[in-house]
């Protein structure tokens, strides 16, 4: 970390921190714990992960994104796009994250009608991937278990790269918004504003798997996430 004010009194070249070496087996997945001796202090960085320098970003290039949204502008503007699906693809692409809720009002009625997670997940998912699409759902029951289901997407090449998720209890999703997409010339990382999502019954948050993100569940709690791949027969 650079300090300024350090350079400025000429304390060494204004940078604070330390550095050590470490190994990490190919294949596996590896975390540092940090703990000073004689404390019970431990220093973590969640959502951190270790990759070796030939590793590939995965996120979008902002050339690429700009490109895509101009893309949907376009679309909408001939008619080949609904609104809903400009407004979804718009906020994901720009944010990492989209929100929606599930509770609506049926016209001319006071009934309120609740849809369901996986319908409107199967809506989005073939909204992104213009096909349709095949989902699974498994539970999550902490926040070790997203960062899996997320290393586990990665990996998989056909994947839709979204994770749709919603709870049965209230769960929490952090989502450090704009950190799918790769760093600005002159930046060492993407940088974001962390966002807080209500995750429930009423409230479904679609992810781009490769924003930084941490779910926090309540003991007992459980989050149900919804991922996709193309259904091509």
């Amino acid at each position: 970390m650079f300090r300024a004010d350090l350079a400025d009194a000429g304390i060494g070249d204004g940078h604070l921190g330390f550095s050590f070496p470490i190994s990490v087996a190919p294949g596996t997945e590896g975390s540092v714990f940090i703990k000073l001796e004689g404390s019970d202090a431990v220093l973590l960085q969640a959502g951190a992960s270790i990759a070796t320098p030939d590793q590939v970003d995965t996120r979008l290039d902002r050339a690429e994104v700009r490109k895509r949204l101009a893309g949907l502008k376009w679309a909408l503007k001939h008619g080949r796009l609904p609104q809903s699906d400009f407004d979804f693809l718009r906020i994901l692409w720009s944010f990492g994250a989209y929100e929606r809720g599930l509770a609506r009002r049926v016209p001319g009625e006071e009934t309120l009608v609740v849809d369901k997670p996986l319908a409107v997940a199967t809506q989005l998912m073939e909204s992104y991937l213009g096909l349709d699409a095949q989902l699974e759902e498994v539970q999550l029951a902490t926040g070790e278990a997203l960062q899996a289901e997320l290393r586990r997407l990665a990996a998989q090449s056909d994947a839709v790269p979204l994770l749709a998720l919603y709870s049965t209890d209230r769960a929490r999703l952090r989502v450090m918004e704009g950190t799918h997409v790769s760093a600005a010339p002159g930046e060492t990382a993407p940088q974001g504003t962390m966002a807080d999502y209500a995750l429930t019954h009423e409230n479904l948050v679609v992810i781009d798997i490769r924003a930084s993100a941490e779910l926090v569940v309540p003991p007992g709690g459980r989050v149900l996430a919804i991922s996709a791949v193309p259904a091509i027969s």
